[in-house]
């Protein structure tokens, strides 16, 4: 009797988590190769830039001067931080930071892709991740997973001449796994460390803790300017995507839960939890757009995801090779969402017309909206 007792007891704690994780990982076999079920609620789409983009994480909207900042690092082939793949080169490309005029996208050449010059700044070892924009400051953050260890940097931001006075590098112990990062102003910034375990440190326990959804990513909150006010506010599983849905709530994304989840911002910056959304593919990156619709971007298949980046490590661009070709490729599907709690969830896009989707950002006066990739070519520019 005491052993059926302890048995009950042990399934009674354990079937949340086999719950949970057969949520997961049932959306993943749903969308195996065959089985994935495209999504196109988009008028058109065209992708653009496809010789001058590549392995662009995050894209940032200025809406009111019809600017995206984008983050772009395909040295992430060689030098993959989050998904575990060290294998850099002399020949590794640099990270870079892009700047892309689409106000005047309905005029023929009108709109204009620059990349940003740096000034005060050595990008030798830049591997850009998640940024912010706050244009009312000229301020930008990047998240950098350099390979001497990981840091955010601030730059005072001229988006018209697309330039980037370098301000200084933050380093701090709480930023170990940093992905994600949202401003409030003033130096005042949200970020995510996606693990608790560093792929640099153990690969293996890594990927244990993204499957498993343990909880052990994080968000913090910190001053930059006064960098000992740094405090964890909250554990997350893989935890990625960050953004003000209004004024005091805060979303934050989980890649492995998977969904987002919504907590009230105290004066004192801590963090109250709301609610969680639950999402049929585990989320990366969000962004709000102007009508307050949270958009997120994902992975539907994330096997196929692991299986791209580990490949990458072998690639070799305009190779003989035929097996250095091959590695070049990228066949993870994307996905697309948006929601509001007027309107619930809204699924916009899924399929393979674009590789691996990171972020989705919409200019809603404008009607057009933008998805980025972490390992495809090029930005998917879409019309509603």
């Amino acid at each position: 009797m005491a052993r059926s007792t302890l048995y009950l007891a042990f399934f009674a704690l354990a079937a949340p988590w086999l719950y949970d994780r057969y949520q997961a990982l049932s959306h993943i076999y749903q969308n195996r190769p065959g089985s994935l079920e495209p999504i196109y609620g988009f008028k058109s789409h065209e992708i653009k830039f496809t010789d001058r983009l590549r392995n662009c994480e995050d894209v940032i909207l200025d809406e009111k001067n019809g600017v995206a900042v984008l983050s772009c690092s395909p040295g992430r082939d060689k030098w993959n931080s989050v998904m575990g793949v060290f294998k850099p080169g002399e020949n590794m490309e640099r990270g870079a930071i892009y700047v892309y005029n689409y106000a005047q996208l309905d005029i023929p050449d009108g709109e204009t892709l620059n990349r940003v010059t740096f000034e005060g700044f050595d990008d030798g070892d830049f591997h850009p991740l998640g940024i912010e924009y706050v244009p009312e400051e000229s301020r930008l953050y990047v998240i950098n997973n350099a390979q001497s260890g990981s840091v955010i940097e601030i730059f005072q931001f001229d988006a018209a001449a697309h330039s980037a006075q370098h301000v200084k590098t933050v380093r701090h112990p709480l930023i170990y796994t940093p992905n994600a990062i949202h401003a409030i102003g003033e130096d005042k910034i949200f970020f995510t460390n996606d693990h608790y375990v560093p792929a640099r440190t153990s690969t293996i326990l890594s990927q244990i803790e993204t499957f498993a959804g343990i909880p052990g990513g994080s968000v913090v909150y910190m001053d930059l300017n006064d960098p000992d006010s740094a405090k964890t506010l909250a554990h997350i599983g893989f935890a990625n995507g960050i953004g003000m849905l209004n004024s005091t709530t805060l979303a934050v994304a989980s890649s492995s839960k998977p969904g987002v989840y919504f907590y009230d911002v105290t004066p004192e910056h801590d963090l109250k939890y709301k609610y969680y959304l639950r999402t049929p593919v585990g989320v990366d990156n969000i962004s709000v757009d102007s009508d307050g619709k949270l958009l997120m971007a994902g992975h539907p298949y994330a096997l196929s995801l692991i299986q791209v980046a580990e490949a990458r490590a072998n690639c070799v661009l305009d190779s003989e090779k035929e097996e250095e070709k091959e590695a070049c490729g990228c066949g993870s599907p994307s996905w697309a969402a948006e929601w509001s709690e007027e309107s619930g969830l809204k699924e916009l896009y899924k399929g393979h017309d674009i590789c691996s989707s990171s972020t989705v950002a919409r200019d809603a006066k404008r009607g057009v909206g933008f998805v980025s990739t972490l390992y495809d070519r090029g930005l998917m520019i879409f019309r509603e």
